[in-house]
């Protein structure tokens, strides 16, 4: 490590582990894979006919994220630099007005079904051929994608290992990720389980009913360590995973790949291979986003590209572009030895300050008596969407930015292409309307004709923390959103005495029946209150999904 001096600030609850546990796959490294199969697996009964565990009354408790601080060496602790690519309006164009437009999991659905309540909600979801599933900590439900109508839940999240036995079945930490395989037809959900190792519980369903039987596994992707903010992506030869991992200090970033082909099969043989933890020194890295695959298949053998929103003032040397630093993981299921994850050039772009609130303090105001929310400075937001157009691919992301220099949030969103020959800077813009209020904690996501669709939250000192999104059509000039922002829902109160959290994300997806209705969730406050979030779905689409 060099001279600038990394401390882990954990918001929340503490957590401690055991650092002596040793895997027993072995050693490995930054540069090596390792090798390993899951610590348990079955088959589940169907969700429909398990028994609901009986809500224990309890405190209301938050779930604790780490993140690092630069202390020291921060050189954009002082500089009041506006960002060089701000979208000041918010446009006049015709992005779509929802189709849907309902509530999802709310708080007091926490109290009934746990006991308690929790924060920040991890709203997270996904769309099949019949069902929306949502997966907030830590429960989750099934809606009629049709109607909104729930017809499933709200539900305990380790209910999916119900029966199962080990951590994943006595736990319900959270980080909950659910995904639709559109490739198999199947779903996937996972959240963590913490104790002396890092545990990712992952479950598979056996058919396209997300409410039928569930192959499930228990894999150790962190011994003696925790295995915080985990995203999971789609892809034809694995469910990839990023996590940031910690000891006593942060470790690094794992990647991860987990084996689909025997997931999707039951197979108590299926494998993991990890790479990480990435060395955190003169360069450090921090909440990756493995690619998550929406729409056509990528080409044969196309690894799965890994990135992150680097800010090189605070994860750099302070001397390079700012940018998107990329790998490529590519695993061999029949020699896992031989798998790979290689770190690419850089795709630089325009400077970008990532340091909002100096990483600690809780600066997004809401209207009195709200507290602060936390912008969740420097994570690279989720998900990273990959889709294959005709002659080319695309991955977008977003992240949270400061646009003026005096901490105020907007969105710096990026489009990469891939003509084959590697990724390339293809459009990118700060959404950051100036009307005083901030915008943060976003999600991004590209339909079938190219249209792009940002959500996310705004909050103000005289605006209620609500839910709206962008979109720029296809044809619109480069790097920017000009379709207008939409409102999913007002906000009509403010967040009290929760722990300034707020996210720590929220979800974007695209319908895979028709490939271009887009699918957000998020939360937002009714009343004003203390753990009493609620969340929103909707749904909306272009007029050439048609």
């Amino acid at each position: 490590m060099d001279s600038r001096r990394l401390f882990i600030i954990t918001i929340g609850c503490g957590l401690l582990v055991d650092v002596g546990t040793a895997w027993a796959a072995g050693g490995g490294g930054a540069n090596r894979p390792q090798v390993a199969t899951a610590l348990s697996s079955n088959t589940s009964i169907p969700l429909r006919d398990m028994n609901f565990p009986r809500a224990r009354p309890g405190t209301a408790r938050e779930i604790p994220n780490k993140r690092l601080v630069d202390l020291l060496g921060r050189r954009e602790s002082t500089a009041a630099l506006p960002d060089p690519l701000r979208q000041s309006s918010a446009g006049t164009g015709a992005t779509p007005t929802p189709i849907l437009n309902f509530d999802g999991l709310s708080n007091e659905d926490n109290k009934a079904t746990l006991g308690f309540r929790v924060v920040p909600p991890d709203t997270e979801g996904d769309v099949g051929r019949e069902h929306y599933v949502q997966f907030i900590n830590s429960i989750f439900a099934v809606y009629d994608k049709q109607t909104g109508q729930r017809v499933f839940g709200p539900a305990p999240g380790n209910l999916f290992w119900q029966g199962f036995g080990g951590i994943c079945e006595q736990n319900n930490d959270g980080d909950p990720i659910v995904l639709y395989d559109h490739l198999a037809d199947r779903w996937v959900v996972s959240q963590f389980a913490i104790g002396v190792d890092g545990h990712q519980c992952i479950a598979v369903s056996k058919t396209s009913d997300p409410i039928g039987e569930y192959h499930r596994y228990d894999f150790v992707v962190s011994p003696g360590a925790f295995n915080d903010y985990p995203k999971l992506g789609v892809w034809p030869d694995a469910y990839y995973m990023s996590a940031n991992q910690f000891g006593f200090f942060f470790d690094g970033v794992i990647a991860v790949a987990f084996e689909r082909d025997k997931m999707l099969a039951g197979d108590p043989n299926a494998q993991m291979v990890k790479f990480g933890p990435l060395p955190c020194d003169s360069e450090c890295f921090f909440s990756l986003q493995p690619s998550h695959l929406e729409g056509r298949s990528p080409r044969p053998h196309t690894p799965n590209t890994f990135v992150m929103a680097f800010d090189d003032d605070t994860a750099g040397t302070g001397s390079n572009p700012d940018g998107y630093r990329l790998w490529d993981f590519s695993v061999d299921w029949k020699k896992p030895a031989k798998s790979s994850f290689t770190p690419l050039a850089q795709v630089d772009t325009s400077d970008f300050d990532d340091g909002l609130c100096g990483f600690t303090t809780q600066c997004i105001p809401q209207p009195p008596p709200g507290e602060p929310l936390d912008p969740l400075a420097g994570f690279t937001m989720y998900r990273a969407q990959y889709r294959r157009f005709a002659r080319d691919a695309s991955l977008v992301l977003n992240h949270t930015v400061d646009v003026t220099g005096r901490n105020l949030a907007g969105i710096r969103w990026v489009e990469l292409r891939n003509e084959g020959d590697g990724w390339f800077l293809h459009q990118t813009g700060t959404f950051a309307p100036a009307d005083g209020d901030h915008r943060w904690m976003g999600s991004i996501a590209t339909d079938r004709f190219g249209n792009i669709a940002l959500g996310y939250s705004v909050s103000g000192k005289s605006t209620f923390p609500s839910i709206r999104y962008v979109s720029r059509k296809a044809d619109d000039p480069l790097g920017e959103m000009p379709g207008g922002e939409v409102e999913l829902v007002a906000g009509t109160g403010s967040q009290m005495a929760s722990f300034s959290r707020w996210g720590d994300y929220s979800t974007m997806s695209v319908d895979p029946d028709d490939d271009c209705t887009f699918w957000f969730t998020h939360e937002y406050y009714a009343n004003t209150g203390s753990f009493d979030f609620k969340t929103r779905i909707g749904s909306f689409a272009f007029p050439e999904c048609n």
